[in-house]
């Protein structure tokens, strides 16, 4: 059996022995771990034996912890566990989700300039599916971006305008969410 590799974005202890994990083949699934040990945000790998809708998780292993990024900026790494653990479909297989959140275990956390994070939150709404149903949405222009790589979406440094048209778009999305009253960093968006 394979190893596989996820991060999780929920857990439910002491209440439940489960945690909701992306994972790199299998996109979001319920996890059932053999102990209560493991944080919100580790990268780990795993067996993942399939019991019904739920994975039985062993041999379990902590890769990575993106603790540099938690120092310099928690609120965001925290909404975009969020946005994944809210947004994501289970079982959805779409390891592009995966690898856009492994960027940010890769890269240096001043990185994160208020223009990466719109960037990066704009790449992964788009990769996961969501846009914001409003007539000014449609223009060509935010097609364009969601073809781009968010390097490249960097590489262009961004202008000002573009910066607040990814960041209302940004929040746009998020206020169209079914769930929007339970998510806990609502207000991030107004602070970045």
């Amino acid at each position: 059996m394979e190893k596989k590799s996820g991060i999780i974005l929920k857990t439910f202890f002491p209440k439940k022995m489960k945690m909701v994990v992306l994972d790199q083949q299998l996109g979001k699934i319920e996890g059932v771990p053999p102990s209560d040990q493991f944080a919100v945000g580790s990268l780990l790998s795993y067996h993942a034996q399939q019991r019904g809708t739920v994975y039985f998780l062993h041999e379990i292993n902590l890769i990575d912890m993106p603790l540099s990024l938690a120092k310099e900026d928690i609120l965001f790494l925290h909404h975009v566990l969020e946005i994944c653990y809210f947004c994501a479909p289970f079982g959805s297989n779409v390891p592009e989700i995966f690898h856009a959140v492994m960027q940010l275990y890769q890269e240096r956390p001043t990185a994160y300039v208020h223009e990466f994070k719109i960037a990066f939150l704009f790449k992964l709404l788009i990769l996961l599916g969501m846009h914001p149903d409003e007539p000014r949405f449609e223009d060509p222009f935010y097609y364009y971006l969601a073809r781009e790589s968010i390097d490249t979406i960097m590489d262009k440094s961004i202008h000002l305008d573009t910066k607040q048209a990814l960041h209302e778009w940004v929040r746009r999305c998020i206020a169209i969410h079914p769930l929007i009253h339970v998510f806990k960093t609502v207000h991030f968006l107004d602070i970045i």
